[in-house]
């Protein structure tokens, strides 16, 4: 299966979808960088610790299925890291926490801010990032993701702790939260200052199906509003994703000030549409495990016309995802056959619209 080649760049497509203007697809991302070193040969090791790794592993995904986005994901972990939690990296698997930084709240006072040249493996990002905006500035808005406040702060004192943590020392908890807040605000700031990219928000850790409705208009929301607040100062707007159930708290993540909504699958992005796209973009959600994985290219097709149809009319705009991160693992084929039903189907997009695409194929 080859790639369909398109007339614009991601560059020009973003720019003039953001415009309002008909574009040649509709906008479409996979989240595929943390995964995707195996696909070409790599161990995780090696990826996670060389600069010219990460590079090479992005352009080639850029080459091989010209997806929209590209940069150097700073992840759910990274941040943690460089603050002295330790991370475990299995050969052939994404990183994980191996023992977090913090035994109690009071710890918190021990921590210091950032340093981008110095602290983890920022100067291996950093690096990264010089480099690829040298390559593909011109045709590529680059940018990047990370944990925000409330899932950073799990990172560093351990979920379990965290959560109990929230219960019997409330103080505690706010300091963690105004402390990690801060980090990911600054960390931001700095790499935006250096090179001019934006970033999203990833918040596991804020479903419901980890924290209630009242912990998360509690400890979640405060922090959030904050960190969407500080960010939108320098970046102008940021997005949100958070996986598993959300439904229950749309509004207040909306009220928030987020631009952007990416939620997971089992979550329905036509209501979200109907709900707030007048004021967020909504950004999703393929099934990432059973479709885009497990699935053959003719169901890739069935799933990205049913998205399509769902939220490809959204009035601040759509851009067409996996519900979350492309699994490792996952096929090239299936990628491939991921970007062209976006080609196909997607086909004369525009902000507020259906894709002409849809109307023209049976």
């Amino acid at each position: 299966m080859e790639l369909i080649k398109l007339e614009m760049t991601p560059k020009e497509r973003r720019a003039a979808y953001a415009k309002g203007e008909e574009v040649d697809r509709i906008p479409a991302t996979l989240s595929a960088g943390e995964t995707a070193p195996p696909l070409y040969g790599y161990r995780m090791r090696d990826y996670y610790f060389n600069a010219d790794v990460i590079v090479d592993v992005e352009s080639r995904l850029a080459e091989d299925f010209g997806a929209d986005n590209m940069g150097v994901g700073l992840g759910l972990r990274s941040v943690v890291e460089a603050l002295g939690t330790e991370i475990a990296i299995p050969e052939n698997s994404v990183s994980y926490i191996a023992k977090p930084r913090l035994q109690s709240f009071d710890q918190v006072r021990e921590l210091s801010m950032i340093n981008i040249d110095r602290d983890g493996r920022f100067p291996i990002l950093m690096e990264a990032l010089d480099k690829l905006l040298n390559k593909y500035g011109n045709e590529r808005g680059l940018g990047s993701g990370l944990a925000g406040p409330f899932t950073t702060a799990a990172g560093l004192i351990g979920t379990e702790q965290f959560l109990m943590g929230m219960i019997r020392d409330e103080e505690g908890a706010h300091r963690l939260l105004q402390f990690t807040t801060d980090c990911v605000v600054e960390v931001c700031r700095e790499i935006n200052k250096r090179f001019g990219i934006g970033f999203m928000l990833s918040e596991p850790m804020g479903s419901m199906n980890l924290i209630s409705k009242r912990q998360f208009n509690k400890f979640f929301l405060p922090y959030l509003k904050q960190t969407v607040s500080r960010m939108n100062e320098f970046q102008g707007g940021t997005g949100i994703h958070i996986c598993g159930n959300t439904s229950d708290r749309w509004q207040e993540v909306v009220d928030a000030g987020v631009s952007s909504f990416w939620i997971d699958n089992c979550e329905s992005i036509r209501e979200l549409k109907e709900l707030y796209g007048d004021r967020v973009a909504v950004i999703g959600n393929l099934p990432p495990v059973d479709v885009l994985w497990k699935g053959t290219p003719e169901d890739i097709w069935m799933h990205v016309r049913k998205c399509l149809e769902e939220a490809a009319d959204s009035p601040l705009g759509y851009t067409l995802s996996p519900g979350c991160t492309t699994p490792m693992g996952t096929s090239k084929e299936n990628m491939i056959a991921f970007m062209n039903a976006a080609a196909t189907l997607g086909r004369g997009a525009k902000k507020g619209q259906l894709p002409k695409g849809l109307s023209s194929i049976v």
